[in-house]
């Protein structure tokens, strides 16, 4: 090989090149940032697990630096170079490398790592990186300290063919030893605190330590002002005005107790902190972007873990008249221990509420976080038609992408329909609600009609009717079903009232009501529609937990059917002993009016004179009674027939007596084959193997829920003897049971976003509304690295 020597001025050149870079060694890191940037700038850090970037005057600071050489910035400020010599080489050798274009296609190997010696021994090249994203490798030295005139240093070396021949090249150029000893030298000074006068260095520390001190509390009051849904912002931004907003009062109220926060306003009000106090707006939306992303990566983590998870989505119209959707995720976590959650995913403004736009959304979603939908095993929305249309609904749409993914309707959202239909049965049941939405009226009507109520009516409150709200019915019967004494005082006071005031609407109204709540069939009314309105609204609070599963829902529901069907026997006696009694107190006829029977025109004298005569109380019973069960009834059987394909699939799976039913009638087997036919998660005769031999381990006290049977196979290790049947039962409760979870989210969205906040942008109201909330995933986050990022970047400290 031909040897080419240098000239004496390539010489000379070379000699104070690296002097120079001696010098700068010595003097690195120079750590000040100028403060030339604007307000914006100097008050914008950068978000976390972000890139390094730099200014063209090289005067940016960096905050986390990439391990891919190829992405670091052309130009490196002596701040970074510290960073990235702090941080070390990071070398790549977990994946597949790539194969290259050339004839025949070579690759990169972990091999090409090591130095092979003579003697077989072998040494690690820790100065060379493997780049992902150009397939390239490069000198960590050169790159660093280097003047980047070579493939290593520069755009990376791929020519694999070669590279064992350039390694041995540049390994023993003294462009590369010059550098390694650079490298090696500031490291070391790194590791000593000897790289700049200790002093300065002392001082930076302690800045960055005040720093951090004041990020810490500006985080814990935003994260304690968004977890109460309160406003952060007044109408002024300046320290001590009284219309400064939540934030900056309790920045106020801090800095009376608190060192660091006084120390720091005592900055902002002598001018010493150059303008970078992190009290502002911007910071404000920059904190909460962050902690709501670091809470959506958390709870993506969870459903990552779990791997099966289920989709709960509705739809509301916020203050300023935008279409908002809530996304709820539901999970079985089991580990540490087995639990079942609901996990908020954000609000997303719509604009196409029709099933195709929202499905389109949806899978927008899942696919921006990187959630497979082929995971996803069910689906709960409200009774709309855009969501449970069978061709063109959410829930049809998804089901053509992945059939796994169940539909189960809220059943919260159908025991509701089931009242609404019985409370349509006849006109006697329409009369009685509209009875008691005229003494609502009444009331409210003005201020001096409801100081009348509440001055005899003190314990329950009147409510209006709702056709929405779940409760409503029942919170409107409950007043009048407990006092009813005491609502007629108070027509009568009203009758009084109205009479010396001359208001003769009010008069005639509150008499005609008096009139008609002292009926002995308005009596029997609302003792019978308080009990059927008690019964479904105690199973639809227990089924609005997110704790509940399907064999719950199967016996509640099958529980108010049992319920109706006796009622209709033995109910009405029961409604007329309990009115019995008010009816006593009140001096009330115990009387139900008279019909006036038709008589039946006879058309030829051979025709019979007999004629069915009903007394009151058939009549009633015929026309209203029986009605209102009755619909309600088969308005129950007919609403949740949706649900038998999936209860034919699971329900062998509720409990052990259902195991032992199942086994019982010759049908394990055939029941775990049609479970992996539909799922393909588990095998059916492992499955069926593993059933038979829980039923002779597993305790009677822990065989009564598929909850308490996964939480013990977990809880005693037995994953491994029980495998395909924990991933059966994690199946069974993954499925959703009702939307109250998208429904509570709606209320924290008119909480965070009301009239006096209607211009919040959609960013911070999903940041704002996870923290509240998800508090507790939020309060499980480490905060740390957030305050690191933000106050190193922004630490400032003088130059002499």
């Amino acid at each position: 090989m031909k040897l080419n020597y240098a000239s004496g001025s390539q010489k000379r050149k070379e000699e104070e090149d690296k002097k120079k870079q001696d010098s700068a060694t010595t003097s690195i890191p120079s750590l000040t940032v100028e403060d030339t940037a604007s307000r914006t700038e100097i008050e914008s850090a950068p978000l976390p697990n972000t890139e390094v970037s730099s200014t063209a005057q090289g005067t940016t600071s960096t905050v986390i630096i990439a391990d891919d050489p190829a992405q670091w910035p052309a130009v490196l400020t002596d701040s970074v170079c510290c960073q990235i010599v702090k941080k070390g080489p990071v070398q790549v050798t977990n994946i597949v490398f790539p194969q290259n274009s050339e004839n025949p296609p070579r690759r990169f190997t972990n091999e090409n790592y090591m130095k092979s010696m003579k003697n077989g021994e072998k040494s690690l090249r820790s100065w060379m990186l493997y780049s992902m994203s150009t397939d390239s490798v490069f000198c960590f030295a050169c790159t660093v300290f280097g003047k980047r005139d070579n493939a290593l240093s520069n755009c990376g070396f791929r020519t694999w063919r070669n590279l064992p021949h350039h390694l041995q090249e540049h390994e023993f150029s003294k462009g590369h030893c010059d550098n390694m000893t650079n490298w090696h030298e500031l490291q070391r000074r790194l590791q000593t605190n000897t790289t700049i006068d200790q002093r300065q260095q002392d001082l930076m520390r302690i800045e960055i330590e005040h720093w951090k001190g004041v990020i810490r509390r500006v985080i814990a009051i935003i994260c304690h002002l968004a977890e109460r849904n309160q406003a952060l912002r007044g109408t002024t931004s300046e320290l001590y005005d009284p219309h400064n907003g939540n934030f900056l009062a309790q920045v106020e109220l801090m800095a009376q107790f608190d060192s660091v926060m006084t120390e720091h306003i005592r900055r902002i009000q002598n001018q010493e902190t150059r303008r970078v106090h992190y009290l502002s707006g911007t910071i404000q939306n920059e904190i909460i972007a962050i902690i709501g992303n670091k809470v959506l990566e958390e709870i993506v983590r969870r459903v990552h873990r779990a791997k099966y998870y289920s989709v709960i989505m509705d739809c509301t119209p916020d203050v300023s008249h935008k279409e908002q959707l809530s996304i709820v995720l539901r999970i079985v976590n089991c580990e540490p221990s087995v639990s079942i959650a609901e996990h908020f995913f954000g609000f997303l403004d719509v604009e196409d509420t029709i099933g195709k736009g929202l499905t389109e959304v949806l899978l927008d979603h899942l696919q921006k976080h990187s959630l497979s939908l082929s995971d996803c095993r069910g689906q709960s929305y409200d009774n709309g038609s855009n969501m449970m249309g069978h061709k063109q609904g959410v829930q049809a749409r998804i089901l053509q992408l992945n059939s796994k993914a169940f539909y189960i309707p809220c059943s919260s959202h159908t025991l509701n329909l089931v009242v609404a239909d019985a409370a349509k049965s006849s006109v006697l049941s329409i009369s009685f609600f509209g009875v008691l939405q005229r003494l609502y009226n009444l009331s409210s009507s003005s201020v001096q009609c409801w100081a009348v109520l509440k001055e005899h009516v003190q314990q329950l409150t009147l409510k209006p009717l709702s056709t929405t709200r779940w409760e409503a019915r029942i919170d409107c019967v409950k007043v009048v079903r407990y006092q009813l004494p005491e609502i007629l005082d108070a027509l009568s006071a009203l009758q009084t009232f109205a009479i010396e005031k001359g208001d003769s609407e009010t008069m005639s109204t509150a008499k005609s009501l008096h009139g008609e709540l002292k009926t002995w069939s308005f009596l029997l009314c609302t003792m019978t529609w308080y009990n059927v309105l008690y019964q479904i609204n105690h199973v639809s609070k227990l089924l609005q937990s997110p704790n509940v599963s399907m064999e719950t829902l199967r016996s509640e529901t099958e529980g108010v059917k049992d319920y109706l069907e006796d009622f209709r026997e033995n109910g009405i006696a029961s409604c007329q002993t309990d009115a019995k009694d008010i009816a006593e107190n009140l001096d009330m006829e115990m009387t139900l009016p008279e019909k006036r029977q038709r008589k039946k025109k006879r058309q030829s004298l051979y025709e019979g004179t007999e004629e069915t005569l009903s007394t009151p109380d058939e009549t009633f019973r015929r026309d209203f009674f029986l009605p209102m069960v009755d619909t309600a009834l088969r308005s129950l059987s007919d609403r949740f027939s949706r649900l038998k394909g999936v209860y034919d699939l699971y329900d062998f799976l509720f409990s052990k007596d259902n195991m032992k039913q199942t086994i019982k009638n010759g049908k394990l087997h055939e029941r775990c084959k049609k479970l992996e036919q539909t799922l393909h998660d588990i095998d059916a005769d492992d499955l069926a193997l593993e059933i038979n031999s829980s039923l002779y381990t597993f305790p009677d006290h822990v065989a009564t829920s598929p909850f308490d049977m996964l939480n013990y196979i977990y809880s005693e290790k037995l994953l491994d003897l029980y495998s395909n049947l924990s991933i059966a039962l994690r199946l069974l409760l993954t499925l959703p049971v009702s939307v109250a979870s998208g429904e509570r989210s709606f209320s924290a969205l008119k909480l965070i976003k009301n009239y006096t906040r209607s211009t919040m942008g959609q960013e911070r109201l999903t940041g704002l509304a996870l923290m509240s909330i998800e508090r507790d995933v939020r309060q499980s986050l480490d905060m740390e690295d957030i305050v690191i990022a933000f106050a190193e970047n922004k630490a400032r400290k003088q130059q002499f």
